[in-house]
């Protein structure tokens, strides 16, 4: 029984070792589905804040070139008042004057460099996401090849957050229905070794228990 019972073992074991990577499998599968989950409901909310946030960058744009045209305009009030000023008591008030009116031309000239970046920056955005979309149908469509409960995806992020929430379930059942059948090899792989030892294993992996056996 000795020979018989290590081969089976070792049969086992396989079997376990097969089990325990098709866990992975679905481990890394699932870990996918949630990556592609929380890049699609990136793009998705991005869209959705789209419309009112580039209202108000605009918005920001045009009050920061109106606030840089006022200053200018003091700017030149000031250059003015210093020329025309007739005393040294009148031309230092305006040289003061002026360098207050400069610093708040490269103030509001600053303002409007970065109400114009970030218009730019979400408009190039808005441009770049759609293009990543395509990338995670088939992402997602990958997975859905490799496990049958898990259905195709639909088009677009919104589907794709749709269907995440689905494929991840399908997911959780076949692992779950993998641990089961690894516990059942497990468990039958410590009853043959404690017959074998005529000592209890329960507790121990296939592995151990095949160690033990061998060794013994």
């Amino acid at each position: 029984m000795g020979a018989r019972a290590i081969d089976d073992l070792r049969l086992l074991a396989r079997r376990d070792e097969e089990l325990a990577a098709e866990a992975a499998g679905l481990s890394e599968l699932d870990a996918e589905c949630s990556r592609i989950r929380e890049r699609a409901e990136a793009i998705d909310g991005f869209f959705a804040r789209y419309p009112d946030e580039a209202a108000r960058r605009v918005a920001a744009v045009t009050e920061a070139r109106a606030e840089l045209e006022t200053r200018r305009t003091d700017l030149g009030a000031a250059q003015s008042a210093l020329a025309a000023a007739k005393d040294e008591e009148a031309r230092t008030y305006a040289r003061h004057t002026l360098e207050r009116a400069e610093d708040h031309v490269r103030v509001a000239d600053a303002a409007l460099d970065r109400a114009e970046l970030a218009n730019r920056e979400l408009e190039e955005e808005a441009a770049a996401l759609p293009a990543e979309v395509p990338d995670l149908e088939r992402r997602a469509r990958a997975i859905a090849e490799q496990v049958a409960e898990v259905p195709a995806p639909g088009e677009g992020p919104r589907a794709l957050v749709e269907w995440s929430s689905g494929a991840h379930a399908e997911l959780f059942v076949a692992a779950s229905q993998i641990a089961t059948r690894r516990d059942a090899v497990i468990r039958e792989a410590n009853e043959l070794a404690t017959a074998v030892l005529a000592e209890p294993t329960y507790g121990s992996t296939v592995a151990q228990v095949v160690s033990r056996v061998e060794n013994h």
